[in-house]
């Protein structure tokens, strides 16, 4: 597995990814596909990922497989941390995803490493992230990494108000 940064020309194969992805994590049985596909229509069109991956306060990296597919991503945000972080230089991972074929063997925590080591070498003293409240294995995997729960916040997900605990690591 190669992770580089992406760029634009990233956004049309980006979004076909983080719909699968999308789908994978948060599809039947834990919501109704119906949701998923709205929040997909709605927040992984080409168009949204194009400005996201032209923002300046956002970087992503992708993740290709042997053949050069991508297999996964991230992205990361500058933005003011939660006001319950103490660590006020901080870097939100705010998104984390592989293709679900391809957990288990290394190359999240590969995904994870590169994430932090760009919040290292540009000066920062801690990440965050928020992770849904009923997935168990991706809390388990981040607390794995040393990440530590300090707090929630609600996510608009369709009609369902669903919560997202906060997590954080220093650096």
């Amino acid at each position: 597995m190669t992770i580089r940064t992406a760029t634009p020309a990233d956004a049309e194969s980006l979004a076909r990814l983080s719909a699968v992805t999308m789908r994978e994590a948060f599809g039947p049985p834990f919501n109704p596909i119906e949701w998923v596909d709205a929040y997909i229509d709605q927040s992984l069109t080409v168009p949204q990922l194009e400005q996201e991956l032209t923002d300046p306060s956002s970087t992503f990296f992708v993740a290709e497989g042997a053949e050069g597919e991508l297999i996964g991503f991230a992205k990361v945000r500058k933005q003011r941390p939660p006001r319950r972080m103490t660590e006020r230089n901080a870097l939100e991972i705010q998104r984390i995803y592989l293709l679900q074929k391809h957990t288990g063997g290394g190359r999240g925590r590969q995904l994870m490493e590169h994430c932090l080591q760009f919040a290292r070498n540009n000066g920062y003293k801690a990440v965050f992230l928020g992770v849904w409240e009923r997935n168990e294995r991706a809390q388990q995997f981040y607390s794995h990494l040393g990440f530590k729960p300090f707090g929630w916040h609600y996510f608009q997900f369709g009609p369902d108000r669903q919560r997202d605990i906060w997590m954080q690591k220093p650096l």
